[in-house]
């Protein structure tokens, strides 16, 4: 039975990841914000934690190796969203998206790296990133989520060329819009069939961990559907 460390697992994304790999056989290890839970499950346990908090996330990736041996793959979901133009962002603003968005992923990755280094198999580590980080002329409108997305998709590079001789592989799927009930809520005249079912999405992050999507080596996954 393979180990996934994911973070998020509350998250409308985090809830159609875990319910597919929990499918396909996969013993689940999830973050969870404070105040968040999920249904008790067989092969799922649970974790309040701080992802900003390095410390916590070291000792918790310890804790997963201690107990279950190796960490076969890493589905980091959790960051956060903000609108605003370059007049509009000021430092403060890009620092909480910093935090949010690759803050929480680094503390979480670069122990998970070490970790899986030190495997035969080497491992997966899936990242989220943002179709504006892509696309300037989106990302004016969103200064400081896309710059903090950006980072993801480098560290995604940088820990493919740190792992190409471990079988270490990240990959990073750019979603356009997420199908969700917060997003239905914020956008009720948009036409949430062109967005991106998070059933769908936890498909194609399993096909990429665990499936025949384990060969490639593209670091970035555009599923926009049709938004």
């Amino acid at each position: 039975m393979s180990t996934v460390l994911l973070t998020g697992g509350a998250g409308g994304l985090g809830r159609s990841v875990t319910k597919n790999l929990l499918s396909h056989g996969h013993h689940i290890v999830a973050t969870l914000q404070p105040g968040t839970s999920l249904p008790s499950q067989e092969n799922l346990v649970t974790h309040e934690l701080d992802l900003t908090d390095e410390v916590g996330c070291q000792k918790l990736v310890q804790q997963v190796t201690s107990e279950y041996g190796t960490i076969d793959a890493a589905v980091l979901l959790v960051g956060g969203f903000a609108m605003g133009s370059l007049a509009e962002t000021d430092f403060a603003a890009i620092d909480q998206m910093y935090r949010l968005n690759f803050q929480t992923a680094y503390h979480m990755v670069r122990p998970v790296f070490e970790q899986m280094s030190r495997q035969e198999q080497g491992g997966r580590i899936v990242l989220i990133g943002a179709r504006p980080a892509l696309v300037p002329e989106v990302a004016q409108h969103m200064v400081a989520y896309s710059l903090s997305k950006s980072l993801i998709i480098k560290l995604s590079e940088i820990i493919n060329a740190a792992g190409n001789d471990k079988n270490i592989i990240s990959t990073v799927i750019v979603p356009s819009t997420l199908d969700t009930p917060a997003n239905r809520e914020a956008m009720p005249d948009a036409d949430p069939h062109n967005w991106v079912s998070p059933d769908e999405l936890a498909e194609l992050i399993a096909f990429v961990t665990f499936g025949p999507g384990q060969m490639l080596r593209e670091p970035v996954l555009k599923a926009y559907n049709k938004a």
